[in-house]
This record gives structure tokens, C-alpha cells and sequence, in this order.
């Protein structure tokens, strides 16, 4: 028997505070609705990124790394001059005479659909249908159309069908697979020269749509031209996801002709499409697998490999179709993109769900920078080397005075305090199998005024290939022992 009570919930997050161990925060550029222009701002809730946002690629990224990680991340809205194009409108088995167009421009990647319940004269009540923006995996409610001649699919932008006079059948089908609004290279750049002097401190950066060979050298010439002025970060996109009816090979055969002469030591390029559940609406969209790649990435340690299975599957994320079939780029059943040097999606036989195949550097042929762990590991190293270097700048160095060259044991105090900072940097918890340095001693500091150093780290291993013999083994046979 229940007893009178007062009962208290304690609410916390209410003030959206960033907690200090947050760490680096992770970086998106792209299109949304609404929301200031090339403007860095740092969310950690879901109905917040919406509510300044709107819609669009920005919001679902966000929504879905806030949500899946539980981390905030920092956000600019870029201009996007490139408008979203509905696609081509595909009839299927429709039995009615009215003509269907698509009308309107939409806010994001969508694969839009319309299907009749009760068939009926265009302007006569009494025609009933569903919509779907997911490619009918999730459907709406039934829906009257009533009078009018017009469907504007809800939150979509603009998107919407006509139907000029005549009728539509129960189980007409129409669909149409939406782009989303893109910024131009120039808007991206933009957009980095923002997220460049922000304040805020990011690490990985992703632009929310995909990205072409000219965004992909603008990505590179701006995470250069920060790495030179001392803050080491990296970046992460993806190409096109394949058009529709594209074949495994003519999607690989395009991607190439785009990017097989670029190269970079910075940047992690996906290829291939995922059905990813949306922390917004809950529906099931295709989208390119650098939002689930991404997410991973900027959630996971500096060293460690985003391929460990051990890291479990990726969370609402699928390539199949509902009867267990690839109807996405799965590595694992048409290899050949990692090979092209793009990080895709892939299962493996006797786990269920989805993995990162490899998360690739796309990097010209003999790089050490093969993994994104090289890259984030030696950004660490960039940076408490940095550190501790700047603070020697202008210090008083005693040299020796025959030799004039640094004196060994101010060389020694100089090459055990660096080595202090990548050991507390890399070592703590391993993010490296060992550090080296070594200063020059024979600067000569009193006419160049510069001084010399090697640092160096042995890196993590990584085993990517496992060779294993088994068989069968009989102890009859075995000579006894006397």
C-alpha cells in the first residue's frame, strides 16, 4: 500500500555549463536554417543547437554527437550559396492520371516520398497519404489531403509536389532524393578563418556536408597555415555518397578521377553513405559516414584506433537494407576504397553492426602519418614542445667560453625539461611506446642566436593482421617419457 510522500528530482544540466575535463571540443562547419554567420559558438545540448540553429546538415551532426557522446562541440554556420536541388521525381506502378512535380528547394539531404492511402479526383476531399523523408522507413501518419492541389513535406524547407488535375490511385507512389544547401570553398574558408582566432579549444574539425577537390585543398592550405602559427589540429569530411543507381565501381571510378593526386598529412577523407538515426526527428536518413565517423573520432583518446572492434559497433547507424543485404559501401563485401586511401564503413563476420574499416590518413604512399592516432599523437607532441620552447625564448644561455657553444650542463637541463613535458604529455597514459630529444651542441648561439633540437617518438603499434596456425593434435602419438 503506497504511503503519502514527497518526492524531490534533482535536475542537473539546466545552466548547459561545459564541464572541465571536457577536454578539446570537437569542430563542425556547414549549413543550417538560421544562426549567425562564420560565428564559432559552443553548445552542449541538443534543443539548444536546434533552437539557434534550425535545421539542416550542422544541426543533425551536432545533435548526433552531443547525444551519442554526451560532449559539447562548437559550432559555424557557413554561408551555403550552393542551394539544395530536389532530385529526380521517381513514379512507381502510379495508376492515377494527375501529373506529379516536384516543387520547392529543401534544407537537407532528404530521400523524400509520398504514397497514397485512398485514391481520389485532385481538389475533391477525400484522398488520404503518407510522406516519408527517411525513403519510407519511417512513415507519417495517415493524412488527408483534402482540397488542395499541393503537399509541402513539414520541415523540409521549401520541398513539396504538385498535382495537376486528374486522380490519384491507393498505392501511387512517388519519390524524390533531395541535396542539401552547400557553401562554396570560399564560404568554407571563411568559415575556418572564424573557428582560427576562436578562442574556443577544437582539435578535429568537419564540415557537416561533402566536401569536392577544391574544399579538400582549402581544408589543407587553412589546417596548414594553423599548424604554422602553432595550434596542431586535424580534419575530417567525406566525398559524395553515391548517386542514385551509381554502381560500387563507377562511384570509385568518379571519387579517383577527383582525389587520387591529392594528398595530405592533416586529414581523414570518408567515402560511402549510412542510414543514421537523427537526434532530432528520430527518422532514418542516409547520410555521408563522417557523421558517424566523425563522432567517433572526436569522442575516442588521441591513440587509440577507431577500427578496434572492442570499441563496439556504431550506435543507430546501418548498411543494410531491412532484409540484412548491403545496400551501402561495406568494405568488408566490395573492398577497394580503402585501397583509394578513403576511411569507410565495413562488418565483420560474427559481430553484429557496424565498424570503421581503418580510419585513414589520406596520405601519399610512405607517409608515417598512415592512421589519424599518428596525427593527433604528434599534434600532442607539437604542442607541449611548443609550450616549453616558448618560455626559453630570450632566457639567458650560458655558453662556453673557449668553445662558445652551449654549455653541456645547461644542454642537459634544456633536453631533461623537454623531454619532462612529452613524457608527461605522451607517457602518462601511453599514447606513445617512448620519447626522445636531443639539443644541438653546436649552435652557435652567440651570431644566429638559434638554437637546435631532435625530438622523437616511437609510436603505439597498431596490428592490423593476425596469422594463426591450428590443428589437430593426438597425444598417442606423442613420444612417452621413460
Amino acid at each position: 500500500m503506497s504511503q503519502p510522500n514527497v518526492t524531490i528530482t534533482e535536475l542537473d544540466g539546466a545552466l548547459a555549463v561545459l564541464p572541465p575535463s571536457a577536454g578539446k571540443v570537437y569542430a563542425l562547419a556547414g549549413h543550417s536554417t538560421a544562426g549567425p554567420l562564420n560565428t564559432p559558438a559552443t553548445f552542449a545540448r541538443v534543443k539548444d543547437v536546434i533552437a539557434t540553429y534550425g535545421a539542416g546538415p550542422l544541426v543533425e551532426k551536432a545533435c548526433h554527437y552531443i547525444e551519442r557522446y554526451g560532449r559539447p562541440v562548437v559550432l559555424i554556420r557557413t554561408a551555403a550559396s550552393t542551394a539544395g536541388l530536389p532530385g529526380t521525381l521517381v513514379i512507381s506502378g502510379v495508376v492515377g492520371t494527375s501529373v506529379v512535380t516536384v516543387t520547392g528547394v529543401p534544407n537537407d539531404d532528404y530521400e523524400a516520398a509520398l504514397k497514397v492511402l485512398t485514391g481520389g479526383t485532385i481538389g475533391v476531399a477525400g484522398i488520404t497519404y503518407q510522406w516519408s523523408l527517411d525513403g519510407g522507413r519511417t512513415w507519417s501518419p495517415a493524412t488527408a489531403l483534402g482540397t488542395a492541389n499541393t503537399f509541402a513535406f513539414p520541415g523540409a524547407g521549401g520541398l513539396g509536389l504538385a498535382f495537376a488535375a486528374g486522380t490519384l490511385v491507393a498505392g501511387d507512389k512517388v519519390s524524390t532524393r533531395t541535396t542539401a544547401p552547400s557553401p562554396t570553398a570560399a564560404e568554407l574558408g571563411t568559415a575556418l578563418d572564424a573557428l582560427a582566432v576562436s578562442i574556443v579549444d577544437w582539435e578535429i574539425v568537419t564540415p557537416a556536408g561533402p566536401i569536392d577537390g577544391d574544399m579538400f585543398d582549402t581544408l589543407e592550405l587553412k589546417l596548414a597555415a594553423l599548424a604554422a602559427a602553432g595550434k596542431y589540429r586535424a580534419w575530417i569530411a567525406n566525398t559524395r555518397m553515391p548517386n542514385v543507381g551509381e554502381t560500387e565501381a563507377q562511384y570509385k571510378t568518379a571519387l579517383d578521377a577527383i582525389f587520387s593526386a591529392k594528398a595530405t598529412l592533416y586529414g581523414d577523407l570518408c567515402a560511402g553513405a549510412c542510414k543514421l538515426t537523427s537526434s532530432v526527428t528520430g527518422r532514418k536518413y542516409k547520410r555521408p559516414i563522417s557523421f558517424a565517423v566523425g563522432a567517433r573520432e572526436a569522442s575516442l583518446s588521441e591513440e587509440v584506433d577507431s577500427a578496434d572492434p572492442n570499441l563496439g559497433f556504431l550506435v543507430g547507424v546501418s548498411i543494410r537494407d531491412a532484409n540484412g543485404n548491403p545496400d551501402e559501401h561495406d568494405e568488408s563485401v566490395n573492398p577497394g576504397l580503402d585501397d583509394s586511401r578513403f576511411t569507410v564503413l565495413r562488418t565483420i563476420e560474427g559481430l553484429q553492426g557496424v565498424y570503421i574499416n581503418r580510419p585513414r590518413i589520406f596520405s601519399p604512399a610512405g607517409s608515417d602519418f598512415q592512421l589519424l592516432p599518428h596525427r593527433r599523437v604528434m599534434n600532442l607532441a607539437h604542442a607541449a614542445l611548443r609550450v616549453f620552447f616558448m618560455r626559453r625564448l630570450s632566457k639567458v644561455v650560458l655558453v662556453d667560453a673557449t668553445t662558445g657553444f652551449i654549455l653541456e650542463e645547461e644542454a642537459l637541463e634544456i633536453e631533461s625539461g623537454a623531454l619532462a613535458v612529452m613524457r608527461a604529455t605522451l607517457r602518462t597514459k601511453p599514447k606513445a611506446s617512448g620519447v626522445l630529444f636531443a639539443l644541438s651542441r653546436t649552435d652557435n648561439l652567440l651570431s644566429t642566436k638559434t638554437m637546435t633540437g631532435d625530438a622523437r617518438i616511437i609510436p603505439l603499434a597498431y596490428p592490423e593482421f593476425i596469422n594463426l596456425t591450428v590443428g589437430f593434435f593426438n597425444p598417442a602419438l606423442q613420444v612417452q617419457a621413460v
